[in-house]
C-alpha cells in the first residue's frame, strides 16, 4: 500500500516544529503472539510530518503507564493520542485523572486497512519523513512496506492514527483572508 519512493528521509529533525504529537496503539495482553504496544512520536512542521521515534514493547499495564509518562517527559508532546480501546481505555481514564498530560482519546473508525488507505495520500504527497537511521527503523520499514500482509500492524495503526488526527487538526499558522478577497491570504502582521 505504501511505496518506498513515497517516503522521504531526513538526517536532522526539524529544529522548531509546530508541535510534537505522540500516538499510542496499546495492546491488551503482553503475550508474544499479540501485537505489542506502540508509541510513535512525530514532529509536525508547516509542510510535513517527521517520525522522531518508535517505542514498541509487550508490557503489562503498569509498565505501559510508566512508558507513557517516560516518553512524555522525554519529548514534551503537545498532544498524546491514545486509541480508546483495549488497555487504552484504562490508560486514558487514569492518566487524565492523575497527570496534567495532554491526553486525547481516539475512537478508531473503520478497519485498519481502510484507516491506512485513507492516509496513504500523505505518503504519496511526500509529507511523511522518516530518519536515515535509527535502531527501530528496520522493523518500522518492514511493517510499513509490507502492510497489509505484515505479521503485525501495530506501528501502522499508530501511524495512521496520528495522520488521521493531524489532518483534522491543522494549525492556521498565522494566515488570514485578506479583506474583500476570500482567495488571497496575507501573513498576519505583514503584507
Amino acid at each position: 500500500m505504501i511505496k518506498k519512493p513515497w517516503v522521504h528521509r531526513y538526517k536532522t529533525p526539524p529544529a522548531h516544529p509546530v508541535r510534537i504529537v505522540q500516538s499510542w496503539d496499546t495492546a491488551y495482553k503482553p503475550n508474544q503472539i499479540n501485537d505489542p504496544s506502540v508509541c510513535t512520536t512525530w514532529a509536525e512542521t508547516r509542510l510535513a510530518y517527521y517520525l522522531l521515534e518508535v517505542w514498541r514493547d509487550r508490557v503489562e499495564y503498569p509498565r505501559l503507564k510508566s512508558a507513557v509518562k517516560s516518553l512524555a517527559e522525554k519529548w514534551h508532546p503537545n498532544a498524546i493520542l491514545i486509541e480508546d480501546k483495549a488497555s487504552g481505555q484504562s490508560l486514558i481514564q487514569e492518566l487524565k485523572a492523575i497527570t496534567p498530560l495532554p491526553i486525547i482519546a481516539i475512537t478508531p473508525e473503520h478497519d485498519k486497512l481502510t484507516r491506512m488507505s485513507a492516509q496513504s495520500a500523505q505518503f504519496e504527497a511526500g509529507k511523511v519523513f522518516i530518519p536515515d537511521s535509527a535502531a527501530w527503523l528496520l522493523d518500522f520499514e518492514k511493517e510499513l512496506f509490507t502492510f497489509p500482509l505484515a505479521e503485525h500492524d501495530d506501528q501502522i495503526d499508530s501511524t495512521s492514527q496520528f495522520l488521521g488526527w493531524v489532518s483534522h487538526q491543522q494549525q492556521s499558522y498565522g494566515y488570514s483572508p485578506v479583506k474583500g478577497d476570500g482567495h488571497r491570504f496575507k501573513r498576519q502582521g505583514a503584507w
